[in-house]
């Protein structure tokens, strides 16, 4: 009979690690002994994913009781909540987002185009929870998908948050309630604590009811990178007002000392009419207030450090009424016509391809 070999601990997690997502394996990895049940927990348990199903919800809750040191496991979260609550699945989703997730890297609230989380109707506990999470010191990573009335005190006093990923997210500007977990005690609610390197904000389809002037949003106050996607299916520029909110918000958020260096605008424009006229399009594109705001920034705030905008346009049109086509020349020019400082500054990066 052959004798047994030990495998060296470390050699055994490396082989673990390289499953990576693989739950079959990393299943069947933890049946083999306990030297392997430990690293085959820590990778399957690595990131978890709730929300919609309500025995599988109780299942997993049960399990972090029984088993608490797998809760330290637990670095991504995805919370994927049903837009049809009952009171036992509030509970149940309550008690799983309470528990003490102290590692935790990335969390994502997302109800995956399945209707959409309107956080006013959410309970007061489950607020808590929720911004409790948010406000994780480990934190690194946020993404909000499909969440209305999202209100913008919920962003004051993230610290050292490297990516904010929002996604058909409306925001509650009016609403000063904040949940009584939102910020610590002893830490004081301005902008100089909310400290975010990256924004990522996605605009897609119409987008009504956003403001007129700009609004102080405490995670562009120190923002290093923004990047604003849009396209409301439209080329009217009344469909893209919210581009200018966004720009007049930023210009309202940046607070000293300066922090912004790059930013990103990815537009695209879409006209199906066949008698669309690209002649006024183009004078509309080139009158619109949006690239005043943006060129402001180049002076502001003093000690501006911005070193490069890209402005990525894509557009979508029909033959006009002439039968001609678009020409790239043309939405180049009524941009740049508009935007002196940040052309004679050398960091503005524009192009425009058709999208056929």
């Amino acid at each position: 009979m052959a004798n047994s070999v030990e495998i060296p601990q470390d050699i055994i997690d490396n082989v673990i690690v390289a499953l990576g997502n693989d739950t079959p394996s990393l299943k069947q990895c933890a049946l083999v002994s306990s030297s392997f049940l430990l690293p085959s927990r820590k990778q399957l348990f690595y990131s978890i994913r709730f929300g919609f199903n309500n025995e599988a919800c109780h299942k997993l809750h049960q399990f972090f009781v029984q088993n608490p040191v797998i809760i330290s496991f637990v670095r991504r979260i995805k919370f994927h909540p049903g837009w049809d609550y009952t009171p036992l699945f509030d509970k149940l989703l309550l008690a799983i987002l309470q528990l003490p997730f102290c590692h935790l890297e990335e969390f994502s609230l997302d109800s995956m185009g399945i209707g959409v989380v309107n956080w006013t109707d959410l309970s007061g506990e489950l607020k808590d929870a929720l911004s409790t999470l948010i406000h994780s010191p480990t934190l690194k990573i946020l993404h909000l998908r499909y969440v209305d009335n999202a209100p913008v005190t919920l962003f004051l006093g993230i610290v050292q948050l490297l990516k904010l990923h929002l996604s058909s997210v409306s925001l509650n500007y009016s609403d000063g309630e904040q949940p009584s977990s939102l910020i610590p005690k002893g830490v004081a609610t301005t902008a100089s604590h909310t400290v975010i390197d990256r924004c990522v904000w996605f605009f897609n389809g119409s987008t009504p009811g956003y403001p007129t002037e700009g609004i102080f949003l405490p995670f562009m106050s120190y923002l290093r990178i923004l990047e604003i996607d849009i396209n409301p299916h439209s080329a009217t520029m009344s469909d893209f007002a919210v581009l200018s909110f966004v720009m007049r918000s930023l210009c309202a958020s940046l607070t000293s000392p300066a922090t912004l260096e790059h930013l990103k605008l990815n537009i695209k424009f879409e006209g199906y009419d066949n008698n669309f006229q690209h002649y006024p399009f183009y004078d509309d594109l080139r009158d619109d207030d949006v690239w005043g705001l943006l060129d402001s920034i180049v002076t502001h705030p003093t000690g501006s450090r911005l070193q490069r905008v890209n402005i990525d346009i894509i557009y979508c049109f029909c033959y006009d009424a002439d039968g001609s086509n678009p020409d790239n020349d043309d939405i180049l020019e009524a941009v740049l016509d508009s935007l002196p400082l940040l052309h004679e500054k050398g960091i503005l990066f524009l192009k425009a391809n058709p999208e056929w």
